[in-house]
């Protein structure tokens, strides 16, 4: 039987960083789901695993902190690694990050070599196959 994928969920309502993620992830043999609606991705979490969130912190309607709240409420994401990814660089917000159980904090602008790194580091993914 062939090894699953790991599920990286990304939650950003910024189209070029949606864009940047896909870039970013087409040399590794992963499963990518998107999500531009914070509300959709909670919905989409509710029932379904991932082996690591990348979440926006400001985004349109529910912002990351919630996010990372609400995930840690779940049994089945109170350990899912998750990044948190902004464009503040303040201590507070780290110390906050830190404090909700966010592995990394990242600030913008990603590079598609950091982004595939922490997902190497996290889940372990390989190389997809060229075919």
């Amino acid at each position: 039987m062939a090894e699953q994928k790991p599920r990286i969920v990304v939650i950003d309502d910024s189209a070029a960083s949606i864009s940047l993620y896909r870039r970013s992830t087409e040399a590794l043999n992963v499963h990518l789901v998107v999500f531009q609606s914070p509300a959709e991705s909670l919905d989409y979490l509710k029932s379904n695993a991932a082996d690591l969130i990348f979440t926006g912190i400001i985004m349109r309607g529910i912002d990351g902190w919630s996010i990372l709240k609400r995930l840690r409420t779940w049994d089945h994401h109170k350990n899912t690694p998750t990044i948190v990814v902004t464009s503040k660089n303040y201590a507070q917000d780290r110390a906050l990050a830190e404090e909700l159980g966010a592995r990394e904090y990242l600030v913008k602008p990603l590079r598609s070599q950091e982004i595939r790194g922490i997902i190497c580091k996290y889940t372990g993914a390989e190389p997809a196959e060229k075919t």
